[in-house]
């Protein structure tokens, strides 16, 4: 049995792991974005805290740096590695778990959408564009993150619908786990806070939110603004 996948999928989580948030706020020596970005609530999504602290360019920046990590990284493995759809599907989910649970910076980590975009325009693009196209719509009444759940959610459908390979709808489906599983940090927190712990879940899941969806805590928590 080769072994040669082996490199390319321990690799992929190492792409995944490269903290695009932590570099440009180190470059900008945003000291105040680093130590408020804990990891104790929800809301303390970096990217989020990125556009706050330091503006939409700058998150752009390093969300762009996130989607091509991915991008480049499946490329790569299925063109230079010559792995077939199994071990490609492998390794682009390990960028997403790197993305989203890196063991260094920590604090900066993503939620995981902005790699999966990356690992779906190489592989699954037609898919990518239903989701992108959900999400700019939640965009644009104000719901990003819901239409973020329902954009992620719709790639593995449309994806075996499409006929993709089963590895790719397989991989798509995962990616959503991981996503879904990221949210999940803090909901001690919002249970502590008194809701229940089944609400606890579909806020944070669904919505990706601290509180009940349409609350003013959580239109100001800025949690509608871009996903990572």
């Amino acid at each position: 049995m080769s072994w040669a996948w082996l490199p390319w999928a321990a690799g992929g989580y190492l792409a995944g792991t490269l903290p695009s948030t932590w570099l440009v706020a180190r470059a900008k020596r945003a000291k105040d974005l680093i130590s408020a970005s804990g990891r104790s609530a929800g809301e303390t999504d970096a990217h989020i805290l990125m556009a706050k602290h330091l503006g939409v360019g700058w998150t752009a920046l390093a969300a762009t740096v996130d989607v091509l990590k991915g991008l480049v990284y499946v490329i790569a493995a299925r063109h230079w590695g010559h792995l077939d759809n199994g071990w490609v599907a492998l390794a682009g989910v390990l960028v997403v778990v790197g993305h989203s649970f890196p063991f260094y910076a920590q604090q900066m980590a993503g939620r995981g959408v902005a790699a999966a975009a990356g690992v779906y325009l190489a592989l699954l693009p037609w898919e990518m564009v239903v989701a992108g196209l959900l999400i700019v719509i939640g965009g644009a009444i104000r719901s990003t993150s819901l239409f973020t759940t329902i954009g992620m959610g719709a790639v593995p459908v449309v994806a075996a619908l499409q006929g993709q390979p089963g590895e790719f709808v397989a991989m798509s489906a995962a990616v959503l786990a991981i996503i879904m599983i990221r949210r999940l940090e803090g909901i001690g927190t919002v249970i502590r806070s008194g809701i229940t712990p089944g609400r606890a879940v579909v806020y944070r899941c669904v919505f990706d939110s601290s509180s009940r969806p349409g609350s003013a805590h959580w239109w100001r928590s800025g949690e509608e603004d871009t996903p990572s």
